[in-house]
């Protein structure tokens, strides 16, 4: 005999339909992941701004006032926007803008900045985890929700999926004097 029966096609056929929905199922999961990934970056991105924020506002920092931050955002000094505001001022106001952008660039995103000595712990700005403990780096940690499922009308469901970036670092390190 020569050629296929029409029962090799139909095989034949139904082996390639499921190598092609097995592609299709990757690709939906390539674009998932491709999400996440795009939320890590912009997470890892308004930390690292933050953490610039801090190091170019030394007089702040000298002051202690990147230690004392609301768990709520503040409101922005007006005087930093029209004129000329105090180091302090400066420093309140770029961590109020910091926040709402976390909050507008991350589905349910909102960040912290502490002294922390245990900096994977903390579901939220309120509940943060931080125990400001003595000699600890300061701590940037963000926190956004991300659907992972979706209805049969491709509608993002009520189920999320909780995420949280985490940073640490020292703004200055003290270098020991020359000998």
């Amino acid at each position: 005999m020569a050629g296929f029966s029409l029962i090799e096609a139909l095989v034949t056929i139904v082996i390639l339909s499921f190598g092609v929905l097995a592609l299709a199922m990757l690709q939906v999961q390539t674009l998932v992941d491709t999400r996440t990934s795009a939320a890590r970056n912009i997470a890892a991105e308004m930390a690292y701004n933050l953490a610039d924020e801090i190091r170019s506002n030394f007089a702040a920092f000298d002051a202690g006032v990147f230690k004392n931050l609301p768990v709520t955002r503040p409101d922005p000094v007006d005087a930093c926007y029209v004129g000329g505001c105090t180091a302090e001022q400066m420093a309140t106001t770029s961590y109020a803008t910091w926040r709402a952008d976390i909050s507008s660039a991350l589905n349910g995103g909102e960040g912290y900045l502490c002294v922390d000595s245990t900096p994977n712990d903390g579901d939220s700005a309120i509940n943060n985890g931080c125990d400001n403990a003595v000699n600890a780096p300061y701590v940037i940690k963000i926190w956004w929700k991300e659907n992972t499922q979706r209805t049969q009308g491709n509608q993002p469901t009520v189920n999320t999926t909780p995420l949280r970036f985490v940073t640490s670092f020292v703004p200055f390190p003290i270098v020991p004097p020359a000998p």
